[in-house]
């Protein structure tokens, strides 16, 4: 999928309960651990988020949450080359 501007763009979209918005101000942070339980009762140390962002950012690309209610998608984009 190209976008202006960007050379590659890519979805991950999940069926899970969404984010809501107070945890959207938070859910890129290091050690925040959000208010929707993961759907399989795994543990979380509230690093995964704030890990994919630092990649990201690192590599010149952006991230955008969108709530699907239910479900959330995450939109990576990264720079052309």
């Amino acid at each position: 999928l190209l976008t202006e501007g960007y050379y590659v763009s890519t979805k991950v979209i999940d069926e899970g309960p969404g984010i809501d918005e107070e945890d959207q101000q938070r859910m890129f942070k290091k050690y925040e651990k959000l208010s929707a339980r993961p759907t399989a009762g795994e543990s979380s140390t509230g690093l995964g988020l704030a890990i994919v962002k630092k990649y990201i950012d690192a590599m010149g690309g952006i991230i955008e949450y969108k709530n699907l209610s239910p479900g959330s998608q995450f939109t990576i984009k990264f720079p052309k080359a």
